[in-house]
């Protein structure tokens, strides 16, 4: 990815983190309460508990072959997706809203919708920066491949 193109998208998502930020809350492994982040047309209700989730994600470093290969970038410049917050508390999540997914996270589920490989950077598919006090870097991998690859769904990618 280019310079500018990589300046733009981080400028777009410079103004968009403060409409959204109030919506991470979401620990792999959490126990806490549901979150919702907007990606794109679709809100998605991450639930570590969720009993009917629409969406189910393993991630994890070994997957032996993953639907999509994440790298965590340690800076944002070596990002194709960016996602940070300021910390504020998070909102509770408007399970009216129109078009609101639900996404399990899980590093042992037995029969995910996708599967999401942590890799090196010189062998993934997409590198993934996140800054947050909220939302860990391994949901955040996996929300991006949830909005990325699964049918009816887009994010902004290289």
């Amino acid at each position: 990815m280019d310079g500018t193109r990589k300046i733009a998208i981080l400028l777009l998502l410079a103004a968009a983190v403060p409409a959204t930020a109030q919506t991470f809350g979401f620990s792999l492994g959490s126990s806490g309460p549901d979150v919702c982040l907007s990606i794109g047309a679709v809100t998605y209700r991450v639930s570590a508990n969720a009993a009917r989730p629409d969406y189910t994600v393993r991630i994890g470093p070994n997957e032996p072959s993953p639907d999509l290969r994440v790298h965590l970038a340690a800076v944002p410049d070596e990002a194709d997706f960016v996602l940070a917050d300021d910390g504020a508390t998070p909102t509770r999540c408007d399970r009216r809203a129109g078009s609101t997914k639900t996404v399990k996270v899980s590093a042992d589920a037995a029969s995910p919708d996708l599967t999401v490989g942590l890799a090196a950077a010189d062998v993934a598919d997409y590198r993934v920066y996140v800054r947050s006090q909220r939302l860990s870097p391994e949901a955040a991998a996996a929300l991006f491949a949830v909005a990325r690859r699964l049918p009816g769904h887009s994010v902004a990618g290289r």
